[in-house]
């Protein structure tokens, strides 16, 4: 693959980009558009409690991860191979997602206790795994690492884009329009009465995220290992950070990003979980009127 500046990328790098194009469609799937307002409003039953359990989850994934992500990426620093942890945490993604699916209507299926609790790991292993991929990104494109992540900030929106083409077509519009394009009916016959349409959607993103991460573990050049075991990595990573942070009062500049670039995904990230949630259950739009 040739980019604009006329540099060749490996296959290792396009693998790498390719991973976060199958990754961000949990996000904009599950997270924004499709389930978590169909969970919010439908399953939970009040859009107020429904907000409130979007807001419980996400606050307990939040500060897990700003409790733990530190350590394991210090520790996993000082092991060296970033593959069989992501491989660990994408695993955990694809059954967790999954597994949503039994989100049932009538709360016969997952509870809402139980789906507040995937959600939240769903939250750490997202974070986890945005850490790991990050951390493979200098082997897998070194001297073109701004032309690989910006091939992957492009997947990530052509993905995701796409795939909401799809469920659009292929599961919200069949019924409620006659157009020569669209089927009669969802396909797969999915029941629009058990909100199966809403409901495909975790399958779908764990089947696209199970597949398209395959040639980032097939192609992708890894750290080497060091030796270091993971409880010996442990406490050396506390001390990392205990060096770290005394160093780094030496640099107001860095400090002063990090301060910005946490407000900005903090602000970002309550966009993400209550944007599709609000207009759901404020303004009673539903997949159709999410997805337009």
């Amino acid at each position: 693959m040739r980019v604009a500046s006329g540099k060749r990328l490996s296959a290792g790098a396009i693998a790498w980009a390719v991973f976060e194009g199958v990754r961000v469609p949990y996000v904009i799937l599950v997270t924004i558009y499709v389930f978590m307002p169909y969970f919010a409003t439908v399953v939970v039953g009040d859009p107020v409690q429904g907000q409130a359990a979007v807001a419980q989850y996400g606050k307990i994934g939040g500060w897990i991860v700003a409790l733990t992500a530190p350590f394991l990426g210090a520790a996993v620093d000082r092991m060296g191979p970033r593959k069989p942890w992501l491989g660990a945490v994408t695993t955990l993604m694809v059954a967790l997602a999954g597994l949503l699916w039994w989100t049932l209507p009538d709360g016969s299926g997952l509870s809402v206790g139980q789906v507040v609790a995937i959600a939240a790991a769903l939250t750490v292993l997202y974070a986890y795994s945005e850490m790991l991929h990050n951390a493979l990104l200098p082997r897998a494109a070194p001297g073109r690492e701004h032309l690989a992540s910006g091939l992957a900030l492009a997947l990530g929106n052509a993905v995701s884009t796409a795939m909401l083409v799809f469920v659009m077509a292929a599961f919200v519009l069949p019924g409620k329009v006659d157009w020569a394009i669209i089927p009669s009916q969802p396909l797969f016959g999915l029941d629009p009465a058990s909100h199966e349409p809403e409901r495909i959607v975790t399958p779908i993103v764990a089947l696209v995220l199970a597949i398209g991460c395959l040639p980032l573990f097939f192609l992708t050049p890894d750290a080497p290992r060091t030796g270091i075991g993971p409880l010996a990595a442990l406490r050396g990573a506390a001390g990392d950070l205990r060096r770290l942070v005394t160093q780094a009062r030496g640099h107001r500049n860095a400090l002063t990003f990090l301060l910005a670039r946490m407000l900005y995904a903090d602000g970002k990230t309550a966009i993400l979980l209550f944007g599709g949630v609000y207009a759901a259950g404020v303004m009673r739009w539903g997949p159709l009127e999410l997805l337009a």
